[in-house]
């Protein structure tokens, strides 16, 4: 049973290069598609003196966002006839055993659309590794600090419980999982259509579990394997808090298929958040001055 594996790149050429390497290791990825997305980095190089037939290089000519970027290496490997691929962000860490067991759930269950495994940081389980689908009033906590601190608690809280009482359960049924490392059913993901483009970053896996509902499919973790991440932490800082503002509008538009009042009280919440942001931003450069 072969698979391709999608690795989105901007501007993490190490990172990639090695992962690209380990997955070379594992026979059972077949095709392992690299998509730089629009990023300074350029593995001309590292492809042609790997020379290897099992990696396709793509260059994207713009940055458009994880969505967007990893929807092209999983049309690409759909287009070649696989049925399963995984996505992988260059950080993780991941082995023969995580990529089988996954492959095994995704061939015997054919109602699983993503599935993911435990996920770990620095060797121990990372909390916090998947959660519910938001809801409009999830959507209103998030646009302010102390409701992200909340909603981030909560999730952190349920996950933790959840891991720490799994037992001998082979998988756990949940909502949303992290985009860092998941495997797909690629005829799954093009019947929806594949990941949201209309987000760049943030609310990616939040869209794609609403989707998988809406069709009847399943998400799922893998309790019989991990996956290492060992990443720094996306922050709401400055314009990236303007894209994940931008990009939980989109969703509460789009999906939630909010009405005019909400919208406005949407729109309060998120100015209310984009003026704390500021004032946080400033005080915490301040304070880095002294």
């Amino acid at each position: 049973m072969k698979c391709g594996i999608v690795i989105l790149n901007y501007n993490s050429y190490n990172l990639t290069c090695e992962l690209v390497k380990k997955c070379l290791e594992i026979d059972l990825i077949e095709k392992i598609v690299l998509v730089d997305n629009d990023s300074k980095d350029d593995f001309d190089s590292f492809v042609l003196e790997t020379n290897n037939s099992r990696i396709e290089y793509i260059k994207n000519d713009k940055n458009s966002g994880y969505a967007a970027g990893n929807n092209i290496g999983l049309k690409y490997l759909y287009n070649l006839g696989y049925k399963y691929a995984f996505i992988a962000n260059p950080d993780v860490i991941f082995d023969y055993n995580t990529i089988n067991e996954i492959l095994t759930f995704l061939s015997e269950n054919s109602s699983y659309g993503i599935v993911s495994s435990v996920r770990t940081q620095n060797r121990t389980k990372d909390t916090g590794q998947f959660w519910s689908i938001p809801k409009y009033r999830d959507a209103l906590f998030e646009s302010i600090f102390i409701g992200r601190k909340f909603q981030n608690k909560l999730n952190k809280k349920k996950s933790n419980y959840i891991c720490d009482n799994l037992g001998d359960k082979r998988y756990i049924d949940v909502e949303v999982v992290g985009g860092a490392f998941f495997g797909c059913n690629l005829d799954i993901m093009n019947e929806i259509d594949y990941l949201d483009e209309g987000t760049f970053l943030w609310y990616e896996e939040n869209i794609v579990s609403f989707k998988l509902r809406e069709k009847g499919y399943k998400v799922s973790v893998l309790n019989t394997c991990e996956y290492e991440h060992s990443h720094s932490k996306k922050r709401h800082g400055n314009l990236m808090h303007t894209t994940f503002i931008k990009s939980k509008k989109y969703y509460c538009y789009k999906y939630l298929k909010i009405g005019i009042f909400r919208k406005i009280l949407l729109a309060i919440f998120d100015f209310i958040g984009i003026v704390e942001n500021k004032i946080i931003c400033f005080l915490y450069k301040e304070r880095n001055k002294r």
